[in-house]
């Protein structure tokens, strides 16, 4: 994967162009080399040899190869390819006839000439994870998928969450096991803050509801309990924004429905409260744009404690600390949800409904990019219902995926309301 006899190297070669040689070899990505390319080609070649740059360079990218689970923090451009585009990825779930959903895949939109008239989305598989599960969470750091807890089903049928976590890496379309929560967790909150993850609450294998909070370090591929949250937390929504992990809502271990708003501060290890959301919610979604957070969806509980869906989207201001309603609604109601964000646009990836108790094959698309135009309209269609389904943007490699066509940002508006 670019060996040292590319065309630049014989252009150097040619008419003795070695002044430029250390400036060139600074744009060769040699982290995408394998090990044996780096050390027959690159480390035999007298170029390489003669050069300190270069030797520099190759002994870089094998320390880079060697460092399996660090790559993730050690990530630049020399070791990240050429990418067409981000693109949508969905990433396991719960399907009505299958219980625990293995797949990976991405969007790839038809052209926009055809889109509107197609009225279809393309989902193109990717390796599938190690095991199926759902109500699980992700986390995006250097480019590398990682996947956490969740609930898996086992051979007698039985399912309950799990301490297994895995990475997926889209330069070879593959998968790695990586170290195991020190809990058990399904329904909790996965965030990447620096160099590190953070796993916040959820449920454990016998259902218990957790108050701990344990934190990654792919340098070292070990968990640590950090400061745990002061009650016991599931269900609850969750997101990275001013280099903090803003946690919402979720229900305790006695039921008790919450709409405090937490935030947490990893310099100090801390938990900090901040003025609380205009009302309960549990199997919602956050995210943040800008210096806003948006929480959608999700449901309450009415005056007879029966559960009623939210539509309302409220917006919380980091700087003035303060909560305002917002004048547009979802178009239904999701709970149960994945979610990512692109370019001002936050997208809400499947769920479940609980005026039919069936999965939903929706996506909501919430537009934030133009102050006072904000509008909520569906985007591309899943290729199957489900919930506790999880998503992401991810860069999509040429290589990785070879029937890419040119990538354009899916919020195409199929099926807009």
């Amino acid at each position: 994967m670019f060996p040292l006899s590319h065309p630049a190297v014989r252009w150097l070669e040619h008419n003795c162009h070695y002044q430029y040689m250390d400036e060139l070899l600074q744009y060769i990505r040699f982290g995408l080399m394998d090990v044996d390319t780096l050390h027959t080609v690159a480390l035999s070649h007298p170029l390489v040899q003669a050069s300190e740059t270069a030797t520099a360079l190759v002994n870089e990218a094998l320390e880079y190869h060697q460092s399996i689970y660090a790559q993730p923090v050690w990530q630049t451009r020399r070791t990240k390819p050429r990418f067409q585009s981000d693109t949508l990825y969905i990433i396991g779930g719960k399907k009505r006839e299958v219980c625990k959903v293995k797949e990976l895949r991405y969007f790839n939109p038809v052209d926009q000439e055809n889109a509107l008239i197609a009225a279809i989305a393309n989902w193109s598989e990717l390796a599938p994870m190690p095991v199926g599960r759902s109500h699980h969470c992700v986390a995006v750091m250097g480019d590398f998928l990682f996947v956490a807890g969740g609930e898996v089903e086992h051979a007698s049928g039985r399912t309950c969450a799990v301490r297994t976590a895995c990475r997926y890496d889209p330069r070879s379309n593959s998968w790695a096991e990586i170290a195991p929560m020190k809990n058990c967790r399904e329904h909790f909150v996965l965030g990447a803050m620096d160099e590190y993850l953070y796993a916040v609450g959820g449920r454990n294998e016998l259902r218990q509801v957790l108050p701990t909070v344990e934190q990654y370090c792919p340098k070292k591929n070990k968990w640590t309990f950090v400061q745990s949250f002061d009650r016991s937390l599931s269900c609850h929504a969750g997101y990275v924004a001013d280099g903090l992990l803003w946690i919402s809502g979720g229900v305790t271990n006695t039921a008790q429905y919450q709409n405090r708003l937490m935030v947490y501060e990893p310099n100090q290890n801390k938990w900090i409260s901040r003025s609380p959301m205009l009302q309960r919610r549990v199997y919602h979604s956050m995210a943040a744009v800008h210096r806003k957070l948006y929480v959608l969806g999700g449901n309450d509980l009415d005056y007879n404690n029966d559960r009623i869906l939210v539509r309302h989207i409220d917006s919380y201001n980091i700087d003035t600390d303060q909560w305002t309603r917002c004048n547009f609604n979802l178009l239904t109601g999701q709970n149960e949800s994945g979610l990512a964000v692109h370019n001002e646009r936050i997208y809400l990836v499947g769920g479940y409904s609980i005026w039919t108790n069936e999965p939903l094959a929706c996506i909501q698309v919430l537009d934030v990019s133009r102050e006072g135009k904000e509008e909520v309209f569906y985007g591309p269609t899943l290729p199957f219902a489900s919930n506790g389904i999880a998503a992401c943007f991810l860069p999509a490699p040429y290589f990785t995926c070879p029937n890419l066509q040119t990538l354009q940002v899916p919020h195409h508006r199929i099926g807009t309301i």
